[in-house]
């Protein structure tokens, strides 16, 4: 470590004080600043980087005690030198517990100074290493994180309270380019930081800037030679930082974190582990993205598929929409995870694709189907199943859309399977289906009354339909006054 990069303050109202350990410590390699009084220190340290700190513990004013105590409300990890002229037990004890690394009497023995100064920036070296360790850690399950959900809402909240934790930021505000190439506030995080705060003049033309620019921007208050068009930060800010989202193609948004007047400013460390962040973030926004994009061409095919079954069947309009909506709020009200609500919504959806190919005139025959014309109607849970089989994104639905006619007790079609071995989301669809049919017209009759529907849903408990699910879904259509 070498010591020509490492930059120390000496404090002490004794002139002398200042120029002999001065002068010693600079001919070892370190470069050097003296103050006179505490508050003088604190000047030098809120404008100058340093890496290690020696005060006189009686000073007239601001105390060496009192400025040891800011310095490590503001900064934490700097090593502080305690000196003192009246050594006792309890004043070396005071020293240590507030932080102080280690204290010197006086008159000083020059060679164990510089002994003691070697040790204590061994020693931060050693802090900011772990510190390092710790963030790399931090960030790498973070990372995982992030990218274990496909809800963009969940990735955005996510995303910027890891951001302001990692940093040790005071507030935050994600931004996002909008498809009209505005900058969109998605997230903002903070106390007394609304969305009205980050809308302010100063962070809107810095952000705009970054994505513009592409390219990271740190500002301070009473920061010199602002990029052009670009406004001062709030005074009752100590830093401010705001790295552009960028996928491989183009920049997708903005991160902004503030750090509030009085504490340390942002470091090169927070900088580096942050631009991390940003990167590994962008790139799971930009998935979740594709994501939903696929999605919803998905949900639009599913759709398509269930308007050609719909248009052969005059009396069957809007039948796949309201079994979809029954079977997701039971799957809800019965505690199914999100994988299997999505299933059971899409299986709602499709699960009289096979229709398509049952002739129309016995889809619409208005008087009852002969034997041979029903064991036509029964075909179509597999013709169904055959369809969507040979199509991935659709190929998980098969065992619900070939099942949905099977009996709880045995006995449906296609394959009279009873019990368990029919899929749960399949029996879900059983009664979903049953009873928006039976308060739907039909060709050969008018629609039952929701309390007929319930009757026969209870009668059929056991037989039919699975009782646990017929309980759950009369539960739902009660206590919402049938809706």
């Amino acid at each position: 470590m070498g010591n020509e990069s490492k930059h120390l303050l000496i404090v002490d109202d004794e002139q002398s004080i200042c120029d002999i350990l001065g002068q010693f410590l600079y001919k070892k390699g370190y470069g050097i600043s003296t103050a006179h009084s505490g508050e003088q220190a604190m000047e030098v340290i809120k404008k100058t980087p340093l890496d290690l700190i020696v005060t006189d513990i009686k000073m007239p004013g601001l105390s060496g005690v009192d400025l040891l105590k800011w310095i490590k409300e503001t900064n934490p990890n700097m090593p502080v030198l305690i000196t003192t002229g009246f050594p006792t037990l309890d004043t070396a004890i005071e020293a240590l517990k507030l932080g102080a690394f280690d204290y010197l009497t006086k008159p000083f023995h020059l060679e164990e100074i510089n002994e003691k100064v070697k040790r204590a920036l061994v020693t931060r070296q050693l802090q900011e290493e772990n510190i390092i360790f710790s963030k790399l850690v931090s960030l790498h399950e973070v990372t995982k994180a992030l990218s274990s959900t496909l809800d963009i809402l969940d990735l955005n909240r996510k995303f910027l309270d890891f951001s302001v934790k990692l940093a040790k930021a005071d507030g935050g505000a994600l931004m996002y380019i909008d498809s009209s190439s505005k900058l969109i506030i998605s997230e903002v995080a903070g106390e007394g930081m609304d969305r009205n705060y980050w809308l302010g003049r100063p962070f809107v033309t810095s952000a705009k800037w970054v994505a513009q620019k592409e390219e990271p921007l740190v500002l301070e208050p009473g920061s010199e030679k602002l990029p052009q068009g670009l406004f001062p930060i709030p005074d009752e800010l100590q830093s401010y930082i705001a790295f552009p989202l960028k996928t491989a193609t183009r920049t997708i948004g903005v991160l902004n974190l503030m750090r509030s007047k009085g504490r340390e400013p942002f470091s090169n460390l927070d900088l580096e582990i942050l631009n991390v962040l940003a990167s590994q973030a962008s790139i799971s926004v930009e998935n979740v993205r594709l994501y939903q994009n696929i999605r919803d061409n998905y949900l639009k095919t599913i759709r398509a598929f269930a308007l050609a079954v719909e248009a052969k069947d005059e009396y069957t309009h809007g039948h796949s929409e309201n079994v979809m909506k029954y079977t997701v709020v039971i799957a809800k009200h019965m505690g199914l995870p999100d994988s299997e609500i999505e299933l059971v919504k899409y299986a709602g959806l499709l699960h009289d694709i096979g229709k398509i190919g049952i002739s129309e005139l016995i889809l619409n025959k208005a008087g009852r189907l002969t034997p041979q014309e029903f064991e036509e109607i029964k075909k179509h849970p597999e013709l169904g199943a055959r369809i969507i089989a040979d199509v991935p994104f659709l190929k998980s639905l098969v065992p619900l859309v070939l099942h949905h006619h099977e009996y709880y007790a045995g006995g449906g079609y296609p394959s009279g399977i009873a019990g368990n071995e029919i899929p749960f989301g399949a029996r879900i669809l059983t009664v979903s289906d049953a009873y928006e049919a039976m308060t739907s017209d039909r060709p050969y009759r008018k629609s039952l009354s929701q309390d007929v529907a319930f009757s026969i849903l209870i009668k059929e408990k056991g037989n039919q339909f699975d009782p646990q699910i017929v309980d759950a879904f009369l539960d739902i259509m009660r206590s919402s006054g049938g809706t």
